[in-house]
């Protein structure tokens, strides 16, 4: 079967002069191959016909859809149907009708009164004329109908096509806030499930415009249930497949605007052939000419059918969905009074633990998603990694895809006996569904054991093989979790070994990168951001300050961690952040733990000093453990010099506030960052000290090695005390301190003359898919990168004086320089506001010298004699391909030399623009720039731009581009600096071109179609 269909979005009438009335012959000639080539052809229109609903707009729209579907039918012989979805200019919104928009604010604090007959009638009178107009436009009569969706139903070569239009417009006001709107999608489950080969759904306004309670069971429902969505709104052709392997894939259409507002008449269009016989969907977009249509592009999508079922037959008690829904803890969003489970839970990467290296890395939602093949899985994972989270996540979506899974908590199970257990089974069945007895009796295929924490079964390993072997008998598919101490050879005897052993045995990764940027973009997604460009520019601030607070397994990388630091992040501390220091995130956790072991808030301050002493205690004797009577011994002195302090019961509370851990019977800190912070805490306190002060100078003397780097880091983020900052910028001032800073003026002339000009560079337009693929793989990067342990360096005093000289002249050193400006550069932009100007552009030339100074000694060797370097390159060139010429391998081996070296020199500005962005000093970085005549620094000014989302210095930018026009290596170094902003970021069309041009980078045109104005791409 084969369905043609025209979509056209926006047209906007207003009245008989505007053009789009002059295009429809165009628009017809379109849509004659489509047409010719499909068993049925249809027009659909995704909203905003007339611009104010009036009559005599709707009587210009019928006549120009009217000469559309004559020259159409006329081409094909043969009848053709219009579809239409109202859009909010499809409103009589002016004037204000007051009683109606009362009942808007009522629905939206409320949205279970959309429900209501009498409401939705008050709220669609402003749709009257549009009403009438799709009555006398419309030929199929819809198989249902009321105001807010019309469900069709067309019999195409013995295939039944759904055309579902939903009325999202029916809440639309002036002016039209984003995320308010409501639509009631539970009312029309029993027409989506009616059995059809296509569903195509209509709908004006993205999912992005409707308020939370809406948005995630409407959109659940749509992607179930439709093949293609198809909407309108954002005045932009884009296309996509969406797949989420929980509900299956769906294709979704937003239709350009066919006459956009303003003066640029620009008049887009598409038409789609669906072809279910090969599972395609064709797509041509157009621009409608004066008498024939101009085809932008084409695209061909892969349609496949729709997940199945967005509700099952057994429906989930309430009781047991408030207790699914449950985030984990009292969460709050700034624009969202209740965060629930579905706002911020993601799917774990899971190891497997005996599969081939190539194939040991699973997202569970594979595992999940693929129940019924599934069988058996053991699932281990620390404490707080999500196992519970995961389990009733899994519920919902066994649950929506058909199956019956039971959630059965292990520690509550008081008998693993036949009888206790059916008995138990049918009591938790009857509690999680309205109708247990239903599910009990059901098929043993169709039901799903979710059992958490094995390991808490009463009586041993023994029952809990008794356990897994009741369930294998009962459950099609059982899912089991455990500690991931719970080590099957190590822990269990013989017969649960025996039990498992046919289970696939799978751990809990700890979030990385990657999977921190998804729950950090999901959070930000919550609040009201309207284009992607927004979106990414509070995504990157977020996981800026999250990536310093966790540092490197400083804080336990776990969603609880990230959303604790998350809603302190929403709290507007973000704000008061940048006039303080990071450590009131890190004492946020550990006040947060306090309150919750049920620790007096009042002696805060008191607790707050014992842990500071206790940290220091340790490390006084160079312990990470240290035995119950030792702590004792620090009890007491503790008491002798500040305050009485009852140790057993101390020890209790650190140990249930997770702030200690006990191991046998040796304590510790429970996580790094506890210990740092009450290091630098102490540190902070008793920098009077001499002694201390040493200390502190030798720790940033050898920032290289971790532990002094931590320490370091958490005094500053105590305080901005100057001797300390002095000491942090000397270090660095001495960071190969015998070179200049390299300049990319004169300097580096060598290697420019490696290639004669600078080059042209042509690539694809980048489209928003492009870019969220490259953030993704780039945070998978980084993953990859930081699984790779670096090992520790010597200490200096174990080494001679040569071996010393030598090992810090290299690799050491440069260590030293990077994790010194770090520390220097977060100072810097933390404390902007009460460093005077004059130390922060010393701080900042400092951190700009420190890695020229870096570069300078890299490339020492290589600009004075850049023959050698190349004769080297040239050399194994011939090594590899020995039918090369001898001056094609010249030519090649200086290609080379020079974009070694260029990505070197690009990595090491992009760091130190990474490590001074901050719009907060975004005027010293400048100001300190202007007062020197080094290209190098006006690099790392507009890396400090483009390595994040946001600001763009065009002006800067397009000058240093023309003063560098003839210093091929400075300018490919720009080059590249723009390169990576294109591919990392949404960028506006307009200022996606501007930039490309400025650096000689052409854009392929091949997608220019991709925004059609000058707004950012919106959020879907």
């Amino acid at each position: 079967m084969k369905l043609g269909v025209l979509h056209i979005s926006d047209i906007h009438i207003k009245n008989s002069t505007d053009k789009v009335l002059n295009v429809g012959s165009s628009i017809a000639k379109a849509c004659y191959a489509t047409a010719h080539q499909s068993d049925s052809f249809v027009i659909m229109v995704t909203g905003d016909i007339a611009f104010s609903c009036r009559k005599e707009e709707y009587t210009l729209a019928e006549n120009f859809f009217g000469k559309i579907k004559k020259e159409i039918e006329a081409e094909i012989g043969r009848e053709i149907d219009v579809f239409l979805a109202p859009g909010n200019h499809d409103c009589a919104l002016k004037p204000e009708n007051e009683g109606r928009t009362i009942i808007i604010e009522q629905i939206v604090k409320d949205p279970t009164k959309a429900n209501s007959k009498s409401l939705v009638d008050d709220c669609t009178s402003v749709q009257n004329e549009f009403f009438k107009f799709q009555d006398r436009i419309s030929t199929l009569a819809p198989v249902y109908s009321d105001k807010l969706w019309n469900e069709y139903e067309l019999n195409v070569s013995g295939s039944v096509v759904r055309v579902s239009s939903l009325n999202a417009a029916w809440m639309s006001r002036l002016p039209e806030p984003q995320g308010q709107l409501v639509f009631p999608i539970g009312n029309y489950y029993e027409l989506l499930e009616s059995p059809c080969n296509l569903r195509v759904s209509l709908i004006h306004h993205p999912l992005n415009w409707y308020c939370q309670s809406s948005y995630h069971p409407l959109k659940k429902a749509l992607r179930t249930h439709c093949n293609a969505i198809l909407s309108g709104h954002e005045h932009s052709s884009a296309s996509e497949e969406v797949v989420d392997t929980s509900i299956g894939n769906v294709l979704i259409f937003e239709g350009a605007a066919l006459q956009p507002h303003g003066s640029d008449f620009d008049p887009r269009f598409s038409c789609l052939l669906f072809d279910t016989d090969e599972n395609i969907v064709f797509e041509k977009r157009f621009k409608a000419g004066s008498t024939n249509p101009i085809e932008i592009e084409e695209l061909q999508h892969a349609l496949k059918k729709s997940g199945g079922c967005a509700r099952n037959s057994q429906k989930i008690s309430h009781a047991f969905i408030e207790f699914l829904s449950d985030a984990g803890g009292n969460f709050t969003h700034e624009s969202k009074e209740k965060i629930v489970a579905e706002d911020v839970f993601l799917y774990p990467e899971l190891e497997d633990v005996n599969a081939e290296p190539d194939k040991k890395y699973i997202y569970a939602d594979q595992l999940i998603n693929n129940w019924e093949a599934l069988g058996k899985a053991l699932v281990l994972g620390d404490e707080e990694s999500g196992k519970t989270f995961l389990l009733k996540r899994a519920f919902f979506d066994i649950h929506s895809q058909g199956g019956l899974p039971i959630y059965i908590k292990a520690s509550e199970l008081s008998s693993v006996g036949t009888r206790e257990l059916d008995r138990k089974i049918v009591q938790i069945a009857n509690s999680q569904y309205e109708n247990g007895s239903e599910v009990i009796y059901s098929d043993r295929i169709k039901k799903v054991a979710l059992v958490d924490d094995l390991d808490r079964v009463s009586g041993g390993s023994k029952n809990q093989a008794k356990l897994i072997e009741y369930l294998i008998e009962i459950f099609g598919a059982v899912i089991i979790t455990a500690s991931s101490r719970y080590q099957l050879n190590e822990y269990i005897d013989s017969s649960a070994s025996e039990a498992l052993s046919d289970f696939d045995n799978l751990k809990i990764r700890p979030f990385g990168h990657l999977m921190r940027h998804n729950l950090i973009r999901k959070w930000c997604l919550l609040g009201g951001l309207n284009t992607k460009s927004e979106l990414d520019k509070k995504v990157h601030d977020v996981e800026r300050i999250l990536g310093v607070i966790l540092g490197k397994n400083l804080v336990p990388s776990k969603p609880i961690y990230l959303l604790i630091l998350l809603q302190s992040c929403a709290h507007e501390q973000q704000a008061e952040l940048q006039n303080s220091s990071f450590s009131q995130y890190y004492e946020y956790l550990i006040v947060k733990s306090l309150k919750e072991a049920d620790f007096r808030m009042d002696h805060l301050n008191e607790m707050f000093n014992y842990l500071s002493n206790l940290a220091w205690f340790f490390k006084g004797r160079n312990a990470t453990e240290l035995g119950r009577e030792s702590i004792r011994e620090f009890n007491k002195k503790f008491c002798e010099e500040y305050a009485t302090v009852e140790f057993d019961s101390r020890l209790l509370l650190l140990q249930r506030a997770k702030i200690l851990k006990q191991d046998d019977d040796l304590f510790s800190f429970s996580y790094p960052y506890v210990y740092f912070l009450f290091v630098g805490k102490y540190l902070a306190a008793n920098l009077y000290k001499d002694s201390i002060k040493e200390l502190v100078g030798g720790y940033c003397k050898e920032l290289y090695r971790k532990e002094n780097a931590n320490c370091v880091m958490f005094l500053t983020h105590h305080g901005n005390n100057p001797w300390v900052i002095d000491q942090i910028s000397e270090v660095l001032n001495g960071c190969f301190f015998h070179h200049k800073p390299i300049e990319f003026n004169g300097d580096i002339a060598s290697i420019s003359a490696l290639v004669n000009t600078t080059a042209q560079i042509v690539i694809e337009d980048i489209n928003d898919r492009d870019v969220e693929r490259n953030q993704l793989n780039s945070r998978r990067a980084a993953d990859v990168s930081e699984s790779r342990e670096d090992p520790e360096p010597l200490r200096s005093s174990t080494l001679s004086s040569g071996e010393a000289d030598s090992v810090l002249s290299f690799s050491s050193n440069i260590n030293l320089m990077i994790k010194t400006s770090e520390i220097l550069g977060h100072i810097t932009k933390n404390y902007y506001g009460s460093l005077e100007r004059s130390r922060k552009a010393s701080y900042l030339e400092q951190i700009f010298d420190g890695s020229l100074r870096s570069l300078k000694a890299i490339f020492e060797e290589i600009v004075d004699q850049p023959d050698a370097f190349v004769s080297e390159l040239e050399r194994m060139l011939k090594e590899r391909k020995p039918d090369l010429t001898a001056s094609e391998s010249k030519e090649t081996a200086k290609k080379m030399a020079f974009q070694v070296l260029g990505m070197i020199c690009t990595g090491f500005v992009s760091r130190v623009g990474q490590v001074v962005s901050s719009e907060k000093i975004r005027e010293d970085i400048s100001s300190l720039v202007s007062a020197k005549s080094s290209n190098a620094y006006r690099l790392i000014e507009i890396a400090s731009c483009l390595v994040h989302p946001g600001h763009i210095p065009f002006e800067a930018i397009e000058k240093l581009a023309k003063d560098t026009i003839s210093n091929n290596f400075a300018f490919m170094i720009l080059q590249s600096l723009v390169f990576y902003h294109l591919h990392m970021f949404h960028t506006k069309d307009k200022d996606k071109q501007r930039l490309a041009a400025s650096v000689k980078i052409g854009m392929s045109q091949s997608r220019s179609i991709d925004v059609a104005t000058s707004k950012g791409k919106m959020l879907r």
